[in-house]
């Protein structure tokens, strides 16, 4: 049995840096450096957690390739069950190239999705899946025969087995109707954790306030927006506050840093903390991971964490401190 188990996409990313944001318009760009790391929202989520400490495996599907090969050996590196994910010897993993400009920023992204978008729900150990404590789908909007009526399948069956579900977003189609990724599993999904734009693209809605009272129409228990540099919204439904993130001197690159907030959010939920607190926790990865190239890479452990948090008490809001005095 896992703490949190994550569902979705597994790839590889190579960062490159720094690259301008008009980089079309060049014949040549020379770069510092590259750096090539495992990727995608699900597996990102899953080592996170793993760094943190907690029991995660990850169901995902990779090629019989040399990227499927550093996906399975990077999850052995870090104790992370992958038994349970496809290899699909006729299709090529999933990798990105990303361009990172000199703020942290990315300015393009070259990706293919071709076996992510062969991932179906014949692909998913209901039973399997069922005996997590947490299970997070981490690719809504980037697995098309999985999201919409088969999510909503995966997520009912966790509910009817007592397991707490959660799920992120990630729109790169805009001429889909983005509901009909989610539409099926919000009714059984306990924490639903968008971005403020994926939100918004979902909803039709322009404020936080609006997401939830349209979001808490479709029987979420939970409404997460993370803001980006400015936090994260949390609401229960019948309480909700924005909790800042932590000041960064220099943002180095931010990719990842949406999937290591939701595996911070979410180990820190399994470990019985309070919402709010998670948020704390969740918004103190994320920041420490912007500091680094990769979207995994500058992710350290529980106790690491609970250092910065201490040594940038300041930002943290005065009644959450006490957890991490």
């Amino acid at each position: 049995m896992v703490d949190i188990l994550t569902l979705g996409m597994g790839m590889v990313d190579v960062a490159i840096k720094p690259i301008p944001s008009d980089m079309f318009e060049h014949d040549v760009i020379l770069f510092d450096s590259a750096t090539t790391t495992t990727g995608g929202d699900a597996l990102n989520c899953a080592i996170d957690c793993a760094k943190l400490g907690v029991k995660t495996g990850c169901v995902c599907k990779t090629g019989q390739d040399i990227y499927g090969r550093l996906i399975r050996e990077t999850c052995d590196q870090y104790g992370i069950d992958i038994s349970r994910s496809k290899e699909d010897p006729q299709l090529p993993t999933t990798m990105a190239v990303l361009c990172i400009g000199e703020d942290g920023e990315r300015n393009g992204i070259a990706h293919t999705r071709v076996v992510n978008k062969a991932f179906t729900y014949e692909d998913i150990d209901l039973d399997y899946v069922k005996q997590a404590k947490i299970v997070h789908y981490g690719s809504a909007g980037l697995a098309p025969k999985l999201d919409g009526p088969d999510i909503g399948r995966v997520f009912q069956a966790c509910k009817e087995a007592g397991v707490t579900t959660a799920m992120d977003v990630c729109i790169l189609d805009h001429n889909d109707v983005a509901m009909d990724y989610v539409k099926y599993a919000l009714p059984y999904t306990d924490f639903f954790m968008p971005s403020d734009n994926e939100a918004a693209e979902i909803s039709g809605k322009e404020t936080c306030e609006e997401f939830e009272e349209f979001f808490k129409g479709y029987g979420i228990k939970n409404l997460v927006v993370k803001l980006g540099a400015k936090g994260v919204y949390v609401s229960n439904l019948k309480e909700h506050r924005t909790i800042p993130t932590f000041h960064v001197d220099q943002v180095k690159d931010v990719t990842g840093c949406g999937d290591s907030f939701c595996a911070a959010f979410l180990s820190a939920i399994s470990w019985g903390w309070s919402i709010w607190e998670a948020a704390v926790f969740g918004n103190a990865v994320g920041s420490m991971n912007c500091q680094t190239v990769g979207a995994t890479l500058g992710v350290k452990s529980r106790e690491e964490t609970m250092a910065y948090i201490k040594a940038h008490i300041q930002d943290v809001p005065e009644d959450l401190r006490t957890r991490f005095l």
